[in-house]
C-alpha cells in the first residue's frame, strides 16, 4: 500500500514475467522487459506511456481518451508536478495539498518469483504483503518449463495416485523392509507438471538406531 512520497521511494525490481496491477485505477501492465527503479519512477513510466498516443486517441476514441487522461491526471497528483502533459500552457501554479494523494496499491504478479518491492524494517511492515502460489500448467508453459504437448494434471488423477501411495505405505511399512529393497511412489513434478516415480530406499547410517530397537 503506498500512503506517502517515503512509499514512492521503495525499490522495485519487476522481472520480464512480471505484471503490474494498480486495482484503484483499474490498471494492469502486462509483462515486459525488466526493470530496476522505484515506485515513482514506475508509475512515471506508466503516465508517459499512456501520454504517448493520447493526442491520436482524441480524435479516433474520444471515450477511451478521456479515461485514460483522468488515469493520468490522478498520476499526476501522485507525482506532484506536470510532467509530460503537453497540454499545460504559460506559468504553472502550485497546487493545493501537493504533498498528499490518494493511497494506492501497487501489486506485482511474477509466476517466476524473481520481482520484488522493497519493505521498510522487515517483512512485517505493514504496508507491505506477499502471497505465494502454485504455478498453473498455462504459467509453466509461458516460463518454458513445461510444453504444450504436456498433459495438465487432473485434479481425480492426483487424488488416486495419493491414495495408491498411502496404501503402499501402508502395505510397506507392515512387512520387513530390506536393505536393498527401493520402494516406488507415482507422483508428478511440482514444477512442471510432469509425471515422475519417487525413488526410496532403506539407508543403513552408522551408529544411529532402528527405532524398534531403540531403548526404552
Amino acid at each position: 500500500m503506498i500512503l506517502d512520497r517515503e512509499d514512492l521511494n521503495r525499490q522495485l525490481v519487476k522481472s520480464a514475467s512480471c505484471s503490474v496491477k494498480i486495482p484503484q485505477y483499474e490498471l494492469t501492465i502486462p509483462p515486459a522487459r525488466g526493470q530496476l527503479t522505484t515506485v515513482e519512477g514506475l508509475i512515471r513510466d506508466i503516465a508517459a506511456d499512456l501520454s504517448t498516443d493520447q493526442p491520436l486517441r482524441r480524435y479516433q476514441d474520444e471515450n477511451a481518451y478521456t479515461k485514460i487522461q483522468s488515469i493520468i491526471d490522478s498520476i499526476k497528483v501522485i507525482l506532484g508536478d506536470d510532467e509530460g502533459d503537453e497540454q499545460a500552457t504559460g506559468p504553472k501554479e502550485p497546487k493545493e495539498n501537493s504533498g498528499t494523494f490518494p493511497p494506492f496499491t501497487v501489486q506485482l504478479d511474477d509466476p517466476a518469483g524473481n520481482s520484488f518491492i522493497e519493505f521498510l524494517g522487515s517483512m512485517a511492515d505493514p504496508k507491505w504483503n506477499l502471497r505465494t502460489y502454485a504455478r498453473t500448467h498455462a504459467q509453466n508453459i509461458t516460463l518454458g518449463i513445461s510444453s504444450l504437448g504436456d498433459a495438465e494434471p487432473d485434479p481425480d488423477v492426483i487424488k488416486k495416485m495419493k491414495r495408491a501411495v498411502d496404501k503402499a505405505v501402508t502395505e510397506q511399512s507392515a512387512g520387513e523392509i530390506k536393505d536393498d529393497e527401493i520402494f516406488v511412489f507415482p507422483g508428478s513434478c511440482s514444477s512442471c507438471s510432469r509425471p515422475l516415480d519417487t525413488l526410496m530406499k532403506k539407508v543403513n547410517i552408522p551408529y544411529f538406531k532402528v527405532r524398534d530397537q531403540v531403548d526404552r
